[in-house]
């Protein structure tokens, strides 16, 4: 699958912004995003200056012509307005077609909590938001990831939801000694 495919995908999220004058197409807001959070910005303001950079680019890739550089505050209310999930799926089903772990690689699974979700911190049933990825071990890549609450489900259920998702065939997977429950 080419990069116009993950186009074509990013062009089916709704944009929030209907009834304004839009500068900035949603899915070339979306694509540089998803360039530069690939490329190590993990910061509102990183992204912004990522695309200050690329921005004319990526438009000279896609015959758009000269295109204005969105702002810090148009990034910020980009992350706040669009449905993540949609996008992270959009993302995970092109990552997926593009980049298919081969018959006898090894994916590992692991969860890991988001420390600044913690609720009731004191309390014995503390809730939290929980993050499960697939990476594969030769190229070190993320495949896959599911979030969920701890208090509404365990990593177990959210490793064999993703195990499903991703539909491998042929190859290891490694988990930790929690998935080894009888049981469960």
């Amino acid at each position: 699958m080419s990069i116009n495919a993950l186009v074509t995908q990013l062009k089916t999220i709704p944009d929030w912004r209907r009834g304004r004058a839009v500068q900035h197409p949603l899915w070339l807001l979306l694509l540089m995003t998803l360039l530069g959070v690939m490329s190590g910005y993990s910061s509102l303001r990183g992204l912004a200056e990522f695309m200050r950079r690329h921005q004319q680019e990526a438009a000279d890739y896609f015959g758009l012509g000269p295109v204005k550089v969105p702002s810090y505050s148009t990034v910020r209310e980009m992350v706040q307005s669009v449905h993540g999930p949609a996008v992270a799926n959009v993302f995970q089903t092109w990552a997926l077609a593009t980049a298919r772990p081969e018959a006898g690689e090894a994916i590992s699974f692991d969860g890991k909590a988001l420390a600044s979700t913690v609720e009731d911190c004191f309390n014995q049933q503390q809730d939290f938001v929980m993050l499960v990825s697939a990476c594969v071990q030769s190229w070190a890549g993320v495949i896959g990831q599911l979030s969920f609450q701890n208090g509404k489900s365990s990593e177990i259920g959210a490793v064999r939801s993703l195990l499903e998702q991703l539909e491998l065939k042929g190859v290891w997977v490694t988990l930790d000694a929690l998935h080894t429950q009888k049981n469960s």
